[in-house]
């Protein structure tokens, strides 16, 4: 990247100088104005007099740099640097890796030290890859509270230091008072002067505050224009009254409150400057009349970019330049034919037609910036660590603060927050091909989605067709993704997408949101008539996501206020307080004032499990206060077939968890309606043989574990054939955890196959029930499997043992109350309206076996892999639809459930269970008598010397379950914490038990109650 043309001893002087910066981790500071000091004038005068009359002027040129520029590109700049002096570098487009290197390398061979600046009115990433970009001004004006600016200004000035630019030409303080201005429109904080100017300043401080040299433009101000000067020259015509009283109010607020510069707009101001075709930038009445004597502005005053089109096409470049000179500008930025300028100037002060004691003090005011900014001390950049500190979550955190305030609801029907799941059928309505999946993602969140996108390229008279498909849903939410800021395109806005809102809008419930200029609303005919209107501002990820969690209840309110008039219907400030916090919301840890950075242990804990084959796969999710802070996936489905990778709509089998997760919401549900009771007997509730003491079994000691049944019994040995018997069976003969429990003991070979009385690989009237793939089971085999559980004593009534049978037994006893089947049971009362579309039993039936995780290779029963059927044996001989294991979920939905027990019942705006049923079902109703259990949930163990099921830290108010797979749930009211953990740890092998003799869930669960716990102690909570 080093001119070929440099000096070979300059060359090894800058070369050394750079390895020297990347050892440096000192940055230059700003403090307070110290420019006018006795330091700073003896540095000031001492660079001053080094300079000769060329250099001088030379300070004055600030050129453009690019980082991701050719070879040719850096000769250039660097022969001005060398040769000429000149006085700073303003840099687009590239990489902050790539500016940092190039900037130390021109300073290194800079005489005087280089201004460095930067246009980022939104962030680096409006310029730069791999950088933040923030939301523009519109959507800052829509903001209530100007701190955020502020803190925006404060940001952007903080990545701006860590990359050595000194000066960002922000903000814009233009009022756009005009709908069609096709330059500023959405640049702009709105069409209300004191708006602007409140928020311009918040802007300006945050940058000055914080080391950056602010900018106010566009002067006079560019907002009241329908023509780009990028591209030609702009007119206003407003009088000397107006323009004083609007377009003018900004600046001066900005310069009483001493902005750093200021710069000149490249538009034609009659009223201002007679001459025609002379734009402000070069007007000496605008300047040096109005700008700085007038208004007494004493910073640096900049033009615009002396490329556009504004005034190059009237001029040629080293004319151009001069006259910018003799406007009164200090900084002419973006000059072309620099050298020929330089001369030009030189001559015409040599000549006497340009005094040098302007050239002096124009300089001087240059030198005194720089000192501001400390390049009389410079420090190389170090570029260690440089893409993590431009991209730290506290910075994200602010544009999520900003979205949730600006974004503004200006019709609201009772649809937003979206109410009861049950009654609806949502569909989703794209408008720009591919711009709103982020959006869409987001909305499967929370419930069941379809797709669909308006294709607008299509005749119009294809439009019934393609509306056809949605004629099924009554909700649409349609997302309107691909909008221009440029009136002369109509805003993006397509005839057949205005026809499309017109048409559905008639017959459906309706959720428009514009993702872009919110002057669109005015080319969307009857856009008012819509149930729902959001103005978002723009398509950024987070304003789809943060919209999206907006219509679902997932922040408390949004308060924007639309800071431009757009027509009749729609003016400045108007917007609804809307917003209601009755679901998960999704952000970042820090909204929770947790690091992201300590949170990473999780991360390593995750990928050492995957490395040590503890699991091919997991999802890991956790929500405090109702907001998930934590939600990754890791690996894969196998150890092996790295293209199925585990996303947030992988299901998992999670055995165990289905008792409460299905069975246990069940019971809660029915004990609420008093249609059973947890304190009477089994035998209420099923057909039992009164000679049968199953008949006798207490509810509430099912739940509890302590009906005396055994752990578990292994039926499908019974339907096996060529079983040998009387040989112990050992994890070394047999691939199942489960072998430990079988009795009496057989040895199962290899070359054991199910048995045809039971079996058959196809589906027939009387072999109906699927087991797995090609295998299906005799009908009544669920009656066999209850009476082979009659026939197994029971033991130790009162006495904790942990047992499957009993859970087998509720499941059946519920039927009988419900009389309906339970998946139906259950997303009638529960799962539709909390939105788990992703939870059922048999997956297969629903789901692709692409989205779906498999689990253990089976080598003896089923002699298969298990891929989108449950693993658990017994509830596979059952159709997959079993009281303690067979459901299929993924950590999103379990959390909204796990939500709603931490709600004490309640989760989207629903009721679902009364807190006292809650609250009794999840205490620890049998701690006196030492076991540890609530009615169906776990609890942690009280116990020091015992193992408990989860993390140490979690407090005796907390519950969940675990599962065989290798799954966890867990709820802590003390934290108000809801802990997910899936995996398929027992892939390929069940007997694996690495995820339990490595902690895994456990040490995840650490790191989320430690980093709680320093979030307080940070924050004094």
């Amino acid at each position: 990247m080093f001119s070929k043309k440099l000096h070979k001893k300059t060359r090894v002087q800058s070369i050394i100088l750079i390895l020297l910066f990347s050892l440096c981790n000192t940055h230059l500071t700003f403090g307070d104005d110290i420019s006018g000091t006795p330091e700073a004038q003896q540095w000031v005068d001492s660079v001053l007099n080094s300079l000769s009359l060329r250099e001088r002027i030379a300070q004055l040129f600030m050129v453009a740099a690019y980082s991701n520029g050719d070879e040719n590109h850096v000769e250039e700049l660097t022969e001005l640097i060398l040769e000429e002096n000149i006085g700073g570098l303003c840099f687009f487009q590239g990489g902050p890796v790539r500016q940092v290197q190039q900037t130390n390398y021109y300073q290194s061979i800079a005489k005087t030290p280089l201004l460095i600046s930067m246009d980022a009115e939104w962030g680096l990433g409006m310029r730069l890859d791999s950088t933040i970009s923030y939301p523009r001004q519109m959507m800052l004006g829509a903001a209530a509270d100007s701190r955020l600016a502020y803190q925006m200004g404060a940001d952007i000035a903080k990545q701006l230091k860590r990359i050595g630019v000194h000066l960002n030409f922000a903000p814009v303080v233009d009022v756009n008072s005009n709908p069609d201005n096709p330059v500023i429109n959405t640049r702009a904080f709105g069409e209300e002067r004191e708006l602007v100017a409140q928020k311009g300043l918040a802007y300006m401080l945050g940058l000055q505050d914080n080391g950056i040299l602010a900018c106010a433009k566009h002067f006079p101000g560019h907002g009241d224009t329908n023509t780009d000067s990028h591209y030609d020259l702009p007119v206003i015509t407003h009088n000397s009254n107006r323009l004083d009283s609007v377009e003018l109010h900004p600046f001066k607020r900005l310069i009483q409150h001493d902005v750093s510069s200021v710069m000149v707009a490249h538009i034609e101001v009659p009223n201002l400057e007679p001459t025609t075709k002379l734009a402000s930038s070069l007007s000496y009445r605008i300047v040096d009349s109005l700008l700085t004597k007038t208004l007494g502005f004493n910073g640096l005053v900049i033009t615009d970019a002396l490329n556009m089109k504004g005034v190059s096409n009237y001029y040629e470049p080293k004319d151009l330049n001069y006259l910018a000179l003799q406007a009164g500008n200090d900084i002419l930025l973006f000059p072309s034919d620099v050298k020929k300028s330089i001369s030009k100037i030189e001559k015409e002060v040599k000549k006497g037609h340009f005094p040098k004691e302007e050239i002096d003090r124009r300089c001087r005011k240059i030198l005194e910036a720089k000192y501001r900014v400390g390049l009389n001390r410079f420090y190389p950049i170090n570029n260690k660590d440089l893409i993590s500190d431009l991209n730290s979550p506290a910075y994200k955190l602010l544009i999520r603060q900003i979205t949730e305030q600006a974004v503004t609801v200006l019709k609201n029907d009772r649809v937003i927050p979206i109410g009861r799941l049950d009654s609806l059928s949502i569909a989703y309505l794209e408008i720009g091909n591919g711009m709103g999946q982020t959006f869409f993602n987001q909305l499967e969140m929370y419930a069941p989605v379809s797709y669909f996108s308006l294709d607008e390229n299509q005749p119009s008279d294809s439009l019934n067709s393609q509306l056809s498909q949605l004629i099924d849903f009554n909700t649409i939410i349609i997302g309107y993704h691909n909008l221009s800021s440029y009136s002369a395109r109509n805003f993006g806005v397509s005839n057949i997408a205005v026809e499309a809102i017109s048409t559905l809008s008639k017959t459906k419930n309706c959720i428009v949101t514009l993702f872009g200029s919110p002057y669109a609303l005015s080319k969307i005919d009857d856009i008012e008539s819509v149930n729902g209107l959001i103005a978002a501002y723009d398509n950024s990820e987070t304003t789809q996501s943060l919209t999206a969690q907006l219509i679902f209840g997932g922040f408390e309110k949004t308060s924007g206020k639309l800071p431009v008039t757009i027509n009749s219907h729609f003016k400045r400030g108007n917007g609804i307080d809307a917003g209601e916090k009755i679901r998960l919301k999704y952000s970042i840890p820090e909204e929770l004032n947790i690091s992201s950075c300590f949170l990473q242990k999780i991360d390593s804990i995750a990928l050492d499990a995957i490395n040590n084959e503890a699991t091919p796969g997991m999802q890991i999710l956790a929500a405090k206060n109702g907001i998930v802070f934590y939600n990754k996936n890791f690996g894969n489905y196998t150890y092996t077939n790295s293209e199925l990778a585990v996303t947030g709509n992988s299901l998992y089998d999670i055995a165990s968890l289905t008792k409460i997760s299905a069975t246990l919401p069940e019971v809660m549900d029915l004990f609420s309606k008093k249609q059973i009771d947890i304190t009477e007997k089994l035998g209420n509730y099923m057909y039992l043989p009164d000679t049968s003491e199953y008949k006798n079994i207490i509810i509430s000691d099912i739940l509890l574990h302590q009906a005396g049944l055994k752990p578990w019994i292994p039926f499908y040995i019974n339907t096996i054939s060529s079983l040998i018997p009387n040989q112990p069976i050992t994890s070394k003969n047999h691939s199942s955890t489960y072998a430990y429990q079988l009795s009496p003991n057989w040895y199962l070979s290899k070359n054991t196959e199910p048995s045809d009385n039971y079996y058959k690989k196809n589906y027939s009237f009387n072999f109906p029930v699927e087991v797995a793939s090609n295998i299906f089971a005799v009908e009544g085999i669920t009656d066999t499997i209850f009476s082979w559980i009659l026939r197994s004593p029971i033991n130790n009534i009162g006495k904790y043992t942990y047992s499957d049978l009993g859970f087998i037994l509720l499941h059946r006893g519920i039927g009988n109350i419900i009389r309906e089947s339970h998946i139906e049971y259950l997303y009638k009362n529960f799962y539709h309206n909390l939105g788990m579309n992703r939870t059922c039993f048999n997956p297969l039936k629903k789901f692709d076996i692409l989205d779906i995780v498999p689990t253990e290779n089976d080598l003896l029963f089923r002699k298969q892999l298990i891929w989108g059927h449950v693993h658990d044996p017994a509830a596979a001989m059952m159709g997959g639809i079993a009281g303690h294991a067979g459901l299929f979920s993924t950590a999103n939905d379990l959390a909204k459930l796990f939500q709603m027990f931490l709600n004490k019942g309640t989760y989207g705006g629903v009721v679902f269970i009364p807190d006292s049923t809650l609250e009794l079902f999840t205490s620890c109703v049998n701690c006196h008598n030492g076991t540890r259990r609530g009615l169906g949930f776990d609890k942690p163990e009280p116990n020091p010397e015992k193992p408990s099921p989860v993390s140490r830290s979690a407090s005796a108010l907390s519950y969940g379950h675990s599962g065989f797979t290798g799954v966890l749930a867990w709820v802590d009211p003390e934290y108000d914490l809801v802990y997910i953990f899936l995996s398929n740890r027992i892939y390929p092998d069940a007997n694996n038990s690495k995820l339990v003799d490595l902690n895994i869930r456990t040490n995840i669960q650490d790191i989320i109650y430690q980093a709680i716990r320093q979030s307080e102690e940070d924050y004094g909570q």
